[in-house]
């Protein structure tokens, strides 16, 4: 008993708050500062948006207090969906909830994506990890197996949040809420926990994920960044990557890191310096790794047990190990490339000597300019400065779903139908979606059932309207000792070389049309292959956040436009910039105004930030600018080919960020430099 008057830390009072989660999760160590904060609240019942850095411990501030729900409630099956925005990312959370909840009973992890269908019954679960692609399928054709969720946990949000795929996740999350059996107890309610590291706006976050409801808990400061560069020379891909491996193996010669991950912006960029390290560090103690999204499953995984397992290894990626995977603790996160935003920055530096304060970050620059990039990216990491989120409707995720509903509906024989639409939408309309789709001949009524085309169907049956990405036909490229799948190609790569399974491989074709991998012997074995390139977007250029950041670093003032020879200087960022631009040329005031990243090559003197922000309104409200202008802010969606010309019209100017514009303007001073 405490003595009176003593203050009893509210740490000490969660042993006994959690009483069956506690010695699972938190055996002989004290919970971190964001599970202590945010567990309390998910123990209630309560939605909650969970804002940290990287390795602070989010996923156990969520399962654990969700575990003991699910113990306490007496829930004989699967209570908890957990949502993750890549594939590594669930099977990595699968080992490690596996180590923790395996002693207790098997099942209680349970796993589904396009990779692993480990997802049998609900008898017996505690947690299904799945992918946004995967549950649309999952809960489309199997949703009584979901119909006792209870909570949904939505992990690394800032990779689906103003993108394609957060809008179909929150589609689904409503079909499966609406399907859902109503607890039977008052207090076994439904909310929602979603966790980032890098988020810009918390509340917008609330707005869209949890309805407006629950707790924002934000926790710790960023992670301190100790930042090394290395100069490289070149003039072409190929030098960079050649430059950019003598570079590295210089430097782990000298310092000796042990485990090192290496990231590029694009496929064919790593691809290069992946085979470029491989040769550079042959009989040295590192092997080489490629980790990126064309690999197939049984190869990822390899990759990341190999890193995770070795004491030494280099492994090149893209995008693909941004997210919060175990590869072991690495030592040193090298950058291969300036990173197109500072949230890819942030998840990239995340990656590394994740059992430490401070994260070693080693950038390889070409020249002082890309130097200066990787210094305003380190200035808004340490001062928690991030990129602008706009977050809007789009007609072709309405599509992607009526289309799965209808395929659903006509192969199970219950029919969608006009009437039951918003039943099986959980409660959205979708109508002029749906008008647009029967007018294009998308769908078509018979007998008050809503039917696919020809097309579509075909589509369909091969299960690949389960996602919003637009994606290319690929071919599988076998490897030709042991006839597993190492990748998927796009082109026609014969004779071309890979490098896959550890080691460089040449592509050959069978007589059949199969294409398999051979290793390659020789010093001069052909030519790299051209990997498919991920389809991300078109390049926005620098952020406004970004460029904020030079012009501090200059020692001028962001805020205060100016003027000087190339016209004038607004520190924008080039979207917003593109933005201001398009608004004069639709106004009449500067048809021949052109964007950068820093301003305005214009005449326009009679422009400051009010005159701007007024210019912006009325052409907002004029119906906006040209459907050429606006398409250059689109984030390319599968289906959005397939709308009609009205509702294409309306996804490109919902796409524009009239709204984040106007209050970056509202920022701004409006005395202008001459």
């Amino acid at each position: 008993m405490s003595s009176p008057g003593k203050k009893i830390d509210p740490v000490d009072r969660l042993p006994c708050m959690m009483p069956d989660a506690w010695p699972v999760f938190f055996h002989r160590r004290r919970p971190r500062l964001i599970q202590a904060a945010a567990m309390p609240a998910i123990l209630r019942g309560e939605s909650v948006i969970l804002s940290s850095p990287t390795a602070s411990g989010k996923t156990e501030a969520a399962v654990a207090p969700l575990y003991q729900r699910h113990v306490s409630f007496g829930r004989k099956g699967l209570s908890v969906i957990y949502v993750a925005p890549t594939r590594a990312l669930v099977n990595d959370l699968y080992g490690r909830l596996r180590d923790y909840l395996d002693a207790r009973a098997e099942g209680l992890v349970c796993r589904y994506t396009g990779d692993h269908h480990d997802f049998r019954t609900p008898q017996g679960a505690f947690v299904l990890l799945t992918t946004p692609e995967a549950l649309d399928s999952l809960q489309l054709t199997q949703p009584g197996k979901l119909r006792n969720a209870r909570a949904v946990v939505v992990d690394e949000v800032h990779l689906l949040h103003g993108m394609p795929r957060g809008e179909q996740l929150r589609y689904v999350l409503r079909r499966l809420w609406a399907a859902a059996e109503e607890p039977s107890h008052p207090k076994d309610r439904r909310h929602t926990v979603v966790m980032t590291a890098t988020v810009r706006d918390p509340e917008g976050v609330r707005r869209h994920w949890t309805d407006g409801q629950g707790e924002i808990v934000t926790v710790g400061e960023p992670r301190r960044i100790q930042a090394l560069y290395a100069e490289i020379r070149a003039d072409t891909p190929s030098e960079r990557a050649l430059q950019g491996a003598e570079a590295l193996r210089a430097w782990l010669e000298k310092h000796g890191e042990s485990k090192v991950l290496v990231f590029g912006n694009s496929r064919n960029d790593a691809h290069r310096l992946a085979v470029s390290l491989h040769e550079k560090l042959a009989g040295s103690r590192w092997p080489v790794h490629f980790h990126v999204g064309i690999l197939s499953a049984a190869e990822r995984d390899r990759v990341e047990a190999a890193m995770r397992k070795s004491r030494y290894g280099v492994c090149v990626a893209t995008s693909t190990l941004e997210v919060g995977i175990d590869i072991g603790d690495i030592d040193l996160i090298v950058l291969a490339d300036v990173p197109h935003s500072v949230y890819s920055y942030l998840q990239r530096i995340g990656r590394g000597n994740r059992n430490s304060d401070t994260c070693r970050v080693l950038a390889l620059h070409d020249g002082l300019e890309e130097k200066r990039l990787f210094e305003a990216l380190h200035h808004c990491a340490c001062r928690g400065l991030l990129d602008d989120e706009h977050e809007y409707q789009r007609p072709s995720v309405q599509f992607q779903q009526i289309l799965s509903l209808a395929w659903r509906g006509m192969r199970s024989g219950d029919p969608l139908t006009l009437g039951n639409l918003e039943d099986r939408t959980g409660g959205l309309c979708f109508r002029d979606v749906l008008d647009d789709m029967l007018e294009t001949g998308a769908l078509r009524e018979v007998r008050g059932a809503l039917i696919p085309s020809d097309k579509l169907t075909d589509e369909c049956d091969l299960r690949k309207m389960h996602t919003v990405l637009s994606e290319p036909m690929r071919q599988a490229i076998w490897d030709a000792g042991t006839g597993e799948v190492l990748a998927y190609g796009e082109s026609d790569p014969e004779g071309e070389l890979l490098f896959l399974g550890g080691g460089v491989r040449r592509i050959s074709r069978s007589a059949s049309g199969k294409m398999f991998a051979e290793k390659a012997e020789g010093r001069k074995r052909g030519v790299l292959a051209s990997l498919p390139t991920a389809r991300r977007g078109r390049d926005r250029g620098l952020s406004r956040s970004l460029v904020w950041a030079l012009a501090e670093m200059e020692g001028r003032n962001p805020r205060r436009w100016a003027f000087d020879e190339n016209g004038l200087v607004t520190w924008g960022g080039f979207r917003y910039n593109l933005l201001l631009a398009a608004v004069l040329k639709k106004a009449g005031a500067d048809p021949e105004v052109e964007p950068t990243a820093y301003g305005l090559q214009a005449e326009a003197e009679s422009f400051g930030p009010r005159r701007m922000a007024e210019l912006v309104k009325q052409v907002e409200k004029a119906g906006g600018i040209s459907l050429n202008e606006a398409r250059r802010f689109l984030q390319p969606s599968r289906y959005y080919d397939r709308l009609g010309e009205g509702l294409r019209r309306l996804e490109a100017l919902n796409s524009v960020p009239f709204a984040a514009c106007l209050r970056w303007l509202e920022e701004c001073e409006e005395k202008v430099e001459t």
